[in-house]
This record gives structure tokens, C-alpha cells and sequence, in this order.
């Protein structure tokens, strides 16, 4: 939701029209930030208030629910529908982390996981080779069940903790492809890490020992020579990039490879379990690296070119912590082989962070003022040494952002087909096949902004983003679902209510000729309340939309 996604699940930011929110709290004359929630009423869904192009029909197949996150469909098209539980603060009763299954007239089969999930799904996934559905469970582990009336089984745990943990899932000849994000923001095991930096005795280090501690810090795919860079905390402490907190890294220190490692798409052969059912760690294998946070994994349509083509979704950077990185985009990778490697933490998209695009402000030289006054070089400070040449002052000095490699992959970098707007998460992903008059197109459900980045001059969500493969190379992209006015249904005028909240997964019945929009629901923000997010309960929609040709 991610969900970019989206998450930690993540904090929602969204537009206030002005005057929108004094007239939404219960404010005492004088305090800004006092008073209380009053309580929401979710808005009725109406196919009429969104828009979508011409030969194709929204419907409702399901509303009233409390905050759903993702779908898939299964062989007999029975929808499968994760609940998220309740993130935020809320005046309404949230229902528990669960997935509920709908048969294709929409009504309610069974409900699976109560009282068994404790934390959010990202995305599930159906894999037709084996007629099996797979749940990430938010929170290191994957459940598996094999037809509706089939047995729960936990078959993947144990995985890295931190703010991003494992997301997409989907599988292909007879391997199991699932998500892992990278734990940090950009590297460091920082002050914005909301508070994982110390958990005691994580269970992934405590299996794989490497000599530095186990607290969580970044596992990574590959192993790096470290520039030695490092944060001095203001209690004096260091603590090196890759690293626990307070273990320092040294120039020229060499970190080790893991398995599984963070920033992945990693896979495990079907069936390839030990004697308790669980696949264990060794025996997974990274199929492709640096990323940051991905929320949806997706191969091509079978008898396509693209059909071994894995499109990933990832949020970017947030500019927060002491290893800042501006700017940095929502991305969609093309995985087209085992290997490739996107670059993060030290490549952001397109770029590496040390290009001036990834910092807001130039540092010129002066000691006093350098842009990163807590990072050093092993024990020193950060300043670096003046190039062999030298501009007026205007464009003298530089910016960007320290890297933390010292030895590039020497198989180069992918780059991203298409980089969205910065902290506007592009999650949940589906390829369409035949039957939807977009044959080879990608989908992708853009949730909308993150309260750790800066909002848009235009609102550029919430929708659903259609992308096309164009011959002989390049992408174009279009607004293929989206609300009469930018911005979500919460927050539109009164005559235009009814549409879309906070879409984060769409997925396609067994048919194709339909597509299942997963709307989270209203998340109504107001910073000037005590707790800024007030979940509204009931809100959450599954949306149609059918082909209908022309």
C-alpha cells in the first residue's frame, strides 16, 4: 500500500479544501490542536461519480467493508478480499486482519484468519499451477490454503523486520515469487524507522548471525565493499549504514550477502519444504534486487512476449531521517532476468542519489554549513573534496547525497520503465489479457499521498494508471479510472460524491472481461487534531469494471 505498499502501512495525507477542517473538529476558541473526532459517515458508493473511457461500465460488487487492502481471484472466480484491521484512529468498531471469501454473485462463502492474522496484508495472490492461494501476512511471514474449503497452513516466516516488509506474491513455472522490502528508508537503521531499530533478538538475525548484533538492520542481495559511512547520533553514538544500531562502519569494510535479503523479489520452488511444512530460508534464491518497498509482482500473460516479463511496483524514498533523499519517485520496474538489480539504496530510479536532483539544498564548500552535518567517513566528517574544476559561483559545490557502496555491480543497473509522482504510491498491480480491449496493458492502483513527502500541485490520485507497452520501445501511460475532481471521494463537493477513496490493488476475473478495483476506503486527515487520521468505518468498496465493448 506499498501499501507502497503503501505502508508502514504508512500515514495518508490528503488536500483539505480550505476551511475543511475546523469545520470538521470540535475545537476550543484558542487551541488549534484541541478537541475531539466527530464521528464519519461513509459515503455511498456511486458508479455515476467515476470516470473511465468509453466501452467499459464501473459497478459495485461490494461495499461496507472495513478496510481492504487486496484481492485475488481463484479458479471458480470467487473473490478473496484481505482486511487490513484497524491502522488509525478510528470512533468506529474496525474489523480484525482476515480475508473474506465472496463467490462471483457477490455474496460472503466463508472467512478465513481471525484471530490468526495480527497484522495487514499487502497483496495475495492466486497461483493456477497449483490451485493455491497465498496471503503475506504483514509482518515476516506467508500462509498458504488451497481452495476455499481447504486447511490454513503457515509455510514462509521468520522474514527481515522494519518499516517495509514482504509484499507482492505471485508464482511461475513452479517457482513461488514473493516481495521482501528493504527495512529502512534509505540504508540507515534511523530515528524515522518508527521504533524497529530496536527490537530485541529479531528472529531473522538471531538465524543469520553476521557478527554485528540481532537488532534489525538492512540484509542485503549481493556483497558490497562500504564506503564507511556513518551517523553520528546526538548521543554520540555511530552507527554505519547496513548496520545495527551503534555498530559504526569502516571504509572498505566488505558486508556480506543474505538470503532472503531486503529491497528483493525472491523465490523458492513449489514444494520445496522442509519436514514442519515451512520452506526454509537457505533454500531461497534472490531473483532480482534493489528495490525499496514493492507492493505488486506480476508476470506478463501467458503466450505473450511478456509472459516472462515480472513488472514490479515501488515506492521511493522518503525525505525524512539523516540520510535524506529528495524527490524520489514512484517506480515501475520490467524484470526480464535473474539477476538485475534496480540500485537502491545508493540508486534512486533512473539516477544515483548523490545527483543533485536527490537533495534541495547546495552545499559550497564551508564546513559550518554542510548539508549532512550527521554523517561521516568511518570517524570523520563528511565534506567532500573540492573536484578539478571550478564554475562561477552560482554552480559551484555540489549536492545529492552520500553513497554507500564503494563497488558498483559490475552487471550494471536496470532502470525503471515509469517513475510516478514522489510519495503518491503506485501499488497493486494486474496485467490485463484478452477480453478487456486493452490486451498486454498493465494496471496499477495509485493509493495517493504519503504524510512523509510534500503533496502535489495537482492531485495526481486517487485512480487507477494504465500503462502500455509501445513497439519498438517506450511506455505511454493514462488515467484509466478516476473521480469527477482530482482527489479522493471524501474530499470532493457534495454534487460529486461517491467515487473512489484510497484504490490499492486491482486484479481480473478468470475471464478477463472484468476488473476488480480494491478501494481501501476513506482515511479522512486533519493535522490539526491530536491523532491526524480518523478511519472511516465501512467505507471500503470492491469496484467492477467491465468491458463492454465499442
Amino acid at each position: 500500500m506499498r501499501m507502497p505498499t503503501w505502508m508502514i502501512l504508512a500515514a495518508f495525507v490528503a488536500v483539505l479544501p480550505a476551511g475543511q477542517a475546523m469545520a470538521d473538529m470540535d475545537a476550543k476558541p484558542g487551541s488549534p490542536t484541541a478537541g475531539d473526532w466527530l464521528k464519519r459517515t461513509p459515503v455511498t458508493p456511486n458508479p455515476d461519480k467515476v470516470i473511465v473511457p468509453s466501452g467499459y461500465k464501473v459497478g459495485v460488487f461490494k461495499a461496507g467493508l472495513d478496510t481492504p487492502s487486496a484481492a485475488a481471484v481463484d479458479k471458480d472466480d470467487n473473490v478473496w478480499v484481505a482486511i487490513s484491521g484497524q491502522l488509525f484512529n478510528t470512533l468506529d468498531t474496525i474489523e480484525p486482519p482476515h480475508v473474506k471469501i465472496f463467490g462471483k454473485d457477490g455474496n460472503l462463502i466463508k472467512e478465513i484468519g481471525r484471530g490468526i492474522f495480527k497484522t495487514v496484508m499487502n497483496e495475495i495472490g492466486y497461483c493456477a499451477e497449483n490451485d493455491t492461494m497465498y496471503i503475506p501476512e504483514y509482518g515476516e511471514k506467508i500462509w498458504e490454503m488451497k481452495g476455499v474449503n481447504g486447511e490454513l497452513k503457515l509455510i514462509i516466516k521468520d522474514l527481515p523486520i522494519g518499516d517495509h516488509r514482504n509484499g507482492g506474491i505471485t508464482c511461475k513455472d513452479g517457482f513461488l515469487y514473493f516481495a521482501l522490502g528493504l527495512p529502512s528508508n534509505t540504508g540507515f537503521a534511523d530515528p524515522d524507522n518508527h521504533g524497529w531499530t530496536d527490537i530485541p533478538n529479531d528472529p531473522f538475525w538471531v538465524k543469520h548471525k553476521d557478527g554485528l548484533g540481532t537488532t534489525p538492520h538492512d540484509p542485503i542481495c549481493r556483497d558490497i565493499i562500504h564506503t564507511g559511512l556513518n551517523v553520528k547520533s546526538s548521543d554520540g553514538r555511530m552507527t554505519g549504514a547496513l548496520m545495527p544500531v551503534g555498530v559504526p562502519a569502516k571504509p572498505g569494510q566488505v558486508v556480506k550477502a543474505q538470503v532472503p535479503c531486503g529491497g528483493s523479489v525472491m523465490r523458492v520452488k513449489l514444494g520445496d519444504k522442509d519436514g514442519e511444512g515451512i520452506y526454509p530460508h537457505e533454500k531461497m534464491e534472490v531473483y532480482a534486487m534493489g528495490f525499496r518497498n514493492q507492493s505488486g509482482v506480476a508476470f506478463g500473460p501467458k503466450g505473450t512476449k511478456w509472459e516472462n516479463a515480472l513488472a514490479v511496483s515501488d515506492n521511493g524514498a522518503n525525505d525524512v531521517g539523516n540520510r535524506r533523499v529528495a524527490n524520489g519517485a514512484e517506480k515501475l520496474w520490467i524484470v526480464t532476468e535473474k539477476g538485475q538489480d534496480g540500485g537502491f539504496p545508493d540508486k534512486e530510479g533512473m539516477n544515483f542519489v548523490s545527483n543533485k536532483r536527490f537533495s534541495l539544498i547546495p552545499y559550497l564548500g564551508n564546513p559550518v554549513d554542510r548539508p549532512f552535518p550527521q554523517l561521516y567517513i568511518g570517524d570523520k566528517p563528511f565534506i567532500k573534496a573540492p573536484g578539478p574544476y571550478h564554475f562561477q559561483r552560482h554552480v559551484d559545490g555540489y549536492r545529492g547525497v552520500p553513497l554507500i557502496v564503494a563497488n558498483p555491480n559490475p552487471n550494471g543497473y536496470i532502470n525503471p520503465v515509469l517513475e510516478w509522482d514522489t510519495n503518491n504510491p503506485l501499488d497493486g498491480i494486474a496485467w490485463s489479457a484478452s477480453n478487456f480491449g486493452a490486451n498486454n496493458n498493465l494496471f496499477g492502483a495509485v493509493y495517493g499521498i504519503l504524510d512523509t513527502g510534500p503533496e502535489s500541485l495537482i492531485p495526481t490520485w486517487p485512480l487507477v494508471l494504465r500503462i502500455e507497452f509501445l513497439e519498438p520501445a517506450g511506455v505511454k501511460w493514462s488515467k484509466f479510472m478516476q473521480n469527477i475532481d482530482p482527489g479522493p471521494n471524501a474530499y470532493q463537493k457534495p454534487e460529486n460524491r461517491g467515487g473512489l477513496e484510497r484504490p490499492n490493488s486491482v486484479v481480473f476475473s478468470r475471464d478477463g472481461k472484468t476488473m476488480y478495483v480494491v478501494d481501501y476506503g476513506e482515511v479522512y486527515t486533519n493535522f490539526q487534531m491530536p491523532t491526524p487520521f480518523y478511519t472511516v468505518g465501512k467505507s471500503g468498496v470492491i469496484w467492477t469494471v467491465t468491458y463492454t465493448g465499442g
